[in-house]
């Protein structure tokens, strides 16, 4: 058995590409089962995302593996196989693993550290599981690969630097509190920027966000759109509403400040609360901010931006050296399985009888040239592959069973297979 990825991904296709070698979400089972009907594909995982198509297969030999799975894409998206060799890349045993540890961490994403690739490949999984094209050897390594992905996510939390001023502002607020809950902001201006800093406040627990805008049936669209604790207020009402602020963030486009020093007059926000001020010019007049305890600018958020960017940078290196580890421990466990030595017993002694059975027939018809030498040696080895995957398939699954060692004993006094037979019984005594 081996392992193996055909992948079509952003690093060597543009969108436009990458667009045509989509599997839609809902004929995904199908594709699983249909890529799991050919020849040497005992188990089988395709992942489809904006950003790759990847199919991942457990093989009962690598050169036919690597042609039948680019064979299955070329006929799913009607593409000549010449294309297919063209665009798509290849890899093979440790090289799948890693690949695969590294992409369900998300280190090989566009956006890298990311975590959304981690829920879209447990989703695949669970398709391929639930189209019964996963075995014992998937179910381990795709369970190693989310766990490892998890744990890389809890202890380096990548995703959780600010890509943006707006995310850095919310966060700076996050840090300040603490805790959230019963806390009021009020976000004034409802653009492009301010709609985005409200939506994303809205998940991170808010007592209360308050929506502004000078047009306010801009922040009541908006309120209504988010819903839950969101809700406008007019204009109007800029001076009280300042002042029942625990934090602020401000996002309007004037020539002017919005918030000027004699508006804070009871204000929690001067005392214990925080402003952002996200405007060009500033929002916020100097007299304004030299009463606040607590407030950042653009300026000061693009200097966090540039030191999360670099601590960012170290997480992924850190990431990325963790890979080897768990790809090392996945390669213990597969040969730690007692029926690694009896699939690979069957495999050489049906390619034993073959190549007996080959030359035979070569010696008997002398005649033949070279193309016909040829077509009979595939045919050959076609119909041994056909033969010996059901047992394959049988024997690996079965492995993982209560009743197990009774299984592969069998097994192997069936096709006596004497040495797989005493190399099962000495890993299985060392266990």
């Amino acid at each position: 058995m081996y392992l193996m990825h055909a992948s079509l991904n952003y690093h060597d296709l543009p969108i436009e590409e990458r667009s045509q070698f989509v599997f839609n979400k809902d004929e995904l089972a199908d594709a699983d089962v249909m890529l799991n009907q050919e020849k040497s594909i005992l188990e089988n995982v395709i992942l489809s995302t904006c950003n790759r198509t990847e199919l991942y297969a457990v093989v009962d030999q690598l050169h036919t593996g690597r042609y039948y799975l680019r064979r299955f894409l070329a006929n799913w998206f009607h593409v000549d196989m010449a294309r297919i060799d063209e665009l798509v890349d290849t890899g093979s045993e440790t090289d799948t693993v890693t690949h695969l540890m590294r992409v369900t961490t998300g280190l090989d994403s566009m956006i890298v550290g990311e975590p959304q690739i981690l829920g879209q490949m447990k989703q695949a999984f669970a398709i391929a599981q639930k189209a019964q094209t996963t075995g014992l050897i998937f179910n381990e390594l795709f369970k190693e690969a989310t766990t490892f992905a998890k744990r890389m996510h809890t202890k380096y939390r990548v995703s959780e630097l600010s890509k943006s001023t707006s995310q850095a502002g919310l966060h700076q607020i996050k840090q300040h509190f603490g805790q959230l809950s019963g806390q009021r902001l009020l976000i004034i201006g409802t653009g492009m920027i301010g709609a985005q800093v409200a939506r994303n406040a809205s998940t991170m627990g808010f007592g209360q966000i308050i929506l502004m805008n000078r047009t306010k049936e801009t922040a009541d669209a908006l309120a209504d759109e988010i819903g839950g604790v969101v809700r406008a207020s007019d204009w109007s009402q800029m001076t009280d509403e300042v002042n029942r602020a625990d934090a602020i963030v401000t996002a309007v486009g004037a020539t002017m400040p919005i918030i000027s020093g004699k508006m804070l007059t009871t204000s929690d926000v001067v005392s214990d609360g925080i402003v952002i001020d996200l405007g060009v010019p500033q929002n916020v007049d100097t007299e304004a901010v030299a009463k606040l305890s607590c407030y950042d600018n653009i300026d000061d958020l693009s200097d966090i931006l540039d030191d999360n960017q670099l601590a960012k940078h170290h997480m992924i290196d850190q990431m990325a050296a963790e890979v080897p580890a768990a790809v090392a421990e996945f390669d213990d466990w597969q040969r730690s399985l007692p029926v690694v030595p009896i699939i690979r017993e069957l495999r050489e002694s049906s390619l034993e009888i073959e190549s007996n059975t080959y030359d035979s027939l070569m010696r008997k018809l002398p005649q033949l040239d070279s193309h016909e030498r040829k077509v009979i040696s595939k045919h050959m080895k076609s119909i041994v592959n056909q033969m010996i995957k059901g047992p394959i398939v049988q024997i690996k699954d079965s492995s993982s069973e209560p009743d197990a060692a009774e299984h592969l004993d069998f097994f192997c006094r069936i096709f006596g297979f004497d040495r797989a037979y005493q190399q099962r019984e000495q890993m299985t005594h060392e266990k």
